[in-house]
């Protein structure tokens, strides 16, 4: 199991680097503290001078050993609705206007309102801010997906327990969005490191495809976890296009990105595949997770075969990543052929008409649901 240690220590020195009086204030041994991703967005926003000096009290009052006044000047979003962390939402006024809305015990939180602190987070596929009009959060968009979200991280904890765990570990907040998926998809990033971000930009997405985002996003915050010190685990400069190495001068992702991806496949699979195990969903839902079971082992495929082409091109595994890389690697290839072996039938699927995220309107019209 990974550890959040080297994050933690991190922020601790930051913390102690800015304001030290802070430190005194809260419990130093609280690990869930320092794991607050709105830390982690303030910290990686000070580069562009982007968040005053005073949002950092303001960040952290909320964990205050012994409490006190408000400090309320600088996180207002347009709404004029404040959000402090562990303390809730309020007005300019100081008042409560909502409470800490924790969706599943132990700690996961959705966030219901724009926060002030991601405005930034939100990028185009060139890496721009996007115009915060392209993106919608609210309250009534949290709601609306509140139950089927809650059922599907159920459905997680109880087919693969030790993976949830995992989940529950690396992700302390969900932001349920919806944007055009030509502007952005889900994501996670290390700049809010510890929130999944969820396009819910289809109106009919229920359990399936929160099962199949979460343990993708998720994913990456685990996989972003795990290679904190990334020397440990790459030999070649995990920075490099790997369309050096693929020879597709097309290719714009580095080879990190690739192993994210291919990590992000590993857990799609595992929690997919324990939810069907589990008989989590109807006949419908069944079909649809199969789908996507099918739809994400085509870009495994593609992946592994520019994996191949990396390893090649270094001659030979041992050459790319370290032996703890190469644990995880064949954790994900194991994976995936035990997935393929079990759902054999998804290599009959039709994909053709679909776009780059899965959508059932369109699978089902290739693979009708055969209501017998």
């Amino acid at each position: 199991m990974t550890t959040n240690t080297e994050f933690i220590n991190t922020i601790k020195l930051l913390i102690y680097k800015e304001n030290p009086s802070l430190l005194e204030k809260i419990d130093f041994e609280d690990d869930n503290v320092f794991l607050e991703p709105l830390l982690f967005a303030y910290f990686n926003s000070k580069k562009d001078s982007l968040l005053s000096k005073d949002m950092l009290t303001e960040i952290m009052q909320g964990y205050f050993i012994e409490k006190e006044p408000l400090l309320l000047n600088e996180s207002f979003n347009n709404e004029g609705i404040a959000y402090l962390p562990n303390l809730g939402y309020f007005d300019k006024n100081k008042t409560k206007v909502d409470n800490i809305f924790i969706i599943q015990n132990p700690s996961i939180e959705l966030l219901i309102h724009p926060i002030v602190h991601l405005k930034t987070i939100f990028k185009d596929f060139n890496e721009n801010v996007l115009d915060k009009n392209k993106i919608e959060i609210s309250k009534e968009i949290s709601l609306k997906y509140k139950n089927v979200l809650t059922n599907a991280l159920q459905y997680i904890k109880t087919s693969n327990k030790v993976h949830y765990d995992l989940i529950v570990q690396c992700c302390k907040k969900i932001v349920l969005f919806k944007t055009n998926p030509k502007n952005t998809n889900s994501f996670a990033t290390i700049n809010a490191h510890g929130i999944a971000f969820f396009n819910v930009y289809q109106e009919n997405y229920d359990e399936v495809f929160f099962v199949d985002d979460i343990a993708h996003q998720t994913g990456h915050i685990i996989m972003t976890t795990i290679l904190f010190e990334r020397k440990k685990y790459f030999l070649i400069d995990e920075n490099q296009n790997i369309g050096t190495f693929t020879k597709n001068k097309s290719e714009y992702r580095s080879f990190y990105i690739l192993f994210h991806a291919l990590y992000t496949y590993y857990t799609t699979f595992l929690c997919l595949d324990a939810c069907l195990e589990n008989n989590c969903f109807n006949k419908r839902q069944t079909h649809e997770a199969k789908g996507r079971i099918g739809f994400y082992l085509q870009k495994c495929k593609t992946d592994l075969i520019n994996f191949e082409k990396t390893i090649n091109y270094h001659n030979g595994l041992q050459n790319v990543l370290s032996s703890e890389g190469i644990e995880i690697f064949q954790n994900i290839t194991n994976k995936c052929f035990e997935v393929l072996k079990k759902h054999e039938e998804v290599t009959l699927f039709k994909y053709k008409n679909q776009p780059y995220n899965f959508t059932y309107s369109e699978f089902v019209k290739l693979n009708l649901l055969n209501n017998d």
